[in-house]
């Protein structure tokens, strides 16, 4: 893991897989996760696709640079994302977003064209009028904080629990490592909440998302209680050169059984971009 600063100063920290010769891949995280939630070994079969797969902590998040004032939107993070390739000389990439990071993904391509090749949207909305589940964000960023690293564990163990897949079994012993993981890294419930507000900042990206001309693969749970799968047939019938994919059984989060599929299709669709 590396600390790059982008050309408008936000310092980021980021990770990489593979050969560096390879295709740029770049993953983006969602609401107040490190990007240790991009499991190495997902990483790395993406990397045996072919890629050189890159993943990196956004602002406020993780061991990247913390905006106590708060104050920006999706623009700001797809801005440093964009300068985080601009940072590693990288002019475009292949772009992977789930969840909030989805919604970056989308304003990445909306306002950088030219740095996206293709993009993979992975349970994501276009606004935030589609997380059918609000409520369940809401209560899990005002519960007490913890007071120690088994707190934070058992915490972070229940706020994933309304991710849950209801046909596939969730790795407990998986999510146990990484909500430990995160607290040693960077415990800040702060930065959260201000990523939160970042998406009540932004507009609706509904009325722009036909110019997303790039190849675009959709991907998305009917299990998912957080964000609806609504939202990605919107965006699908607004994306002209776009793919949908509905799994069944599939919450918000990438069940270990579904990853060659996934993995195919975010391979699939990067080839369309190349061809």
């Amino acid at each position: 893991m590396t600390m790059i600063t982008t050309p408008t100063g936000v310092s980021l920290t980021y990770g990489t897989f593979g050969d560096p010769d390879h295709p740029p891949l770049l993953l983006i995280q969602g609401l107040g996760a490190h990007m240790l939630g991009w499991r190495a070994d997902f990483c790395r079969q993406l990397a045996d696709q072919g890629f050189h797969v890159l993943r990196f902590d956004n602002r406020d998040v993780g061991l990247s640079q913390k905006f106590p004032q708060g104050g920006y939107t999706l623009a700001d993070l797809a801005n440093d994302t964009a300068g985080l390739l601009t940072a590693l000389g990288i002019p475009s990439a292949h772009i992977v977003g789930q969840s909030m990071g989805g919604m970056v993904a989308q304003q990445l391509a909306l306002d950088h064209p030219t740095r996206v090749l293709t993009l993979a949207l992975v349970y994501t909305a276009p606004s935030t009028d589609f997380l059918a589940g609000r409520d369940l964000v809401d209560e899990r960023t005002h519960r007490p904080r913890a007071r120690n690293r088994d707190e934070a564990i058992t915490l972070y163990l229940d706020n994933e629990a309304v991710c849950a897949s209801p046909g596939y079994p969730q790795d407990i012993t998986w999510l146990r490592e990484l909500g430990g993981q995160m607290y040693d890294r960077d415990h800040d419930p702060d930065g959260i909440e201000r990523q939160l507000e970042s998406l009540d900042n932004s507009p609706d990206r509904t009325p722009r998302l036909h110019h997303i001309t790039v190849p675009t693969t959709i991907l998305h749970g009917d299990g998912d209680r957080l964000i609806s799968a609504d939202a990605s047939k919107l965006m699908h019938e607004l994306i002209a050169d776009s793919k949908l994919t509905i799994y069944p059984g599939m919450g918000h989060e990438l069940p270990r059984p579904l990853w060659p599929q996934i993995i195919t299709q975010i391979r699939d669709n990067a080839v369309r971009g190349s061809a």
